[in-house]
């Protein structure tokens, strides 16, 4: 039974990996962004962030006497 299923997967893979290697042929194509964002905008974001983590952490906690 295993010498079967191995058998078809073998001969699957003999018809397949001469379509994949025809595929991989062609050039990879070119990205369309032309340019990137600027540096001091993901800087500001990692700011806003690091703020708002630093806020939330640093606030005191609302817990009476009995806790």
């Amino acid at each position: 039974m295993l010498g079967t299923a191995m058998t078809a997967t073998v001969a699957a893979a003999a018809v397949v990996a001469p379509v994949v290697a025809l595929a991989q042929g062609s050039a990879p194509p070119q990205p369309a962004l032309s340019r990137s964002a600027p540096a001091w905008i993901g800087f500001f974001f990692m700011f806003v962030l690091l703020a708002i983590v630093l806020g939330v952490s640093l606030m005191p906690s609302k817990r009476g006497h009995q806790d």
